[in-house]
């Protein structure tokens, strides 16, 4: 596994945390009810990780990009245009490397 793949991994997973918060003030009454954006927050995790999945051999010759010869070289760590695109909006949090940018 790259870094960029375990940045994206990792940026799902704390997300995902952040929602688990959320929903379980909403739940407890403690916020305003904002379900939501709370339900759409998890599956908008949900895409990002089939997406990631789905796109995690491209640039190595396996991926469905890889066939559109659609490649970044293998230093990149960004294997397909989708892979750099989900990258996008943890682009303002630390670890998060200005190269990866599509």
């Amino acid at each position: 596994m790259n870094r960029f793949a375990e940045f994206l991994r990792r940026q799902i997973d704390i997300d995902l945390e952040l929602l688990r918060w959320a929903r379980e003030d909403m739940e407890a009454g403690t916020t305003a009810r904002c379900g939501g954006s709370v339900f759409r927050g998890f599956r908008e995790c949900e895409l990002k990780t089939r997406l990631l999945r789905l796109h995690q051999h491209c640039g190595a010759g396996n991926g469905p990009c890889d066939e559109l010869g659609q490649t970044y070289p293998p230093e990149d760590e960004r294997g397909c245009t989708t892979r750099a695109l989900l990258g996008l909006p943890y682009s303002d949090r630390p670890g998060y490397r200005a190269r990866w940018r599509p």
